[in-house]
């Protein structure tokens, strides 16, 4: 699967602590939770902890 620059970026960004994944735009979203390997509702906001 291809996934755009910004999804990545997002990802980079949730896995550094900067950000967490209800502060990403639903339209890009599941890029991003697919990128981290993170089921649609699981605990978004928490996923450094998963790790």
């Amino acid at each position: 699967m291809k996934f755009t620059s910004l999804a990545a970026i997002y990802a980079a960004a949730v896995l550094d602590g900067e950000r967490t994944l209800d502060s990403i735009s639903p339209v890009i979203r599941p890029q991003v939770e697919t990128i981290l390997g993170v089921s649609a509702g699981a605990d978004a906001g928490n996923v450094s902890a998963q790790q």
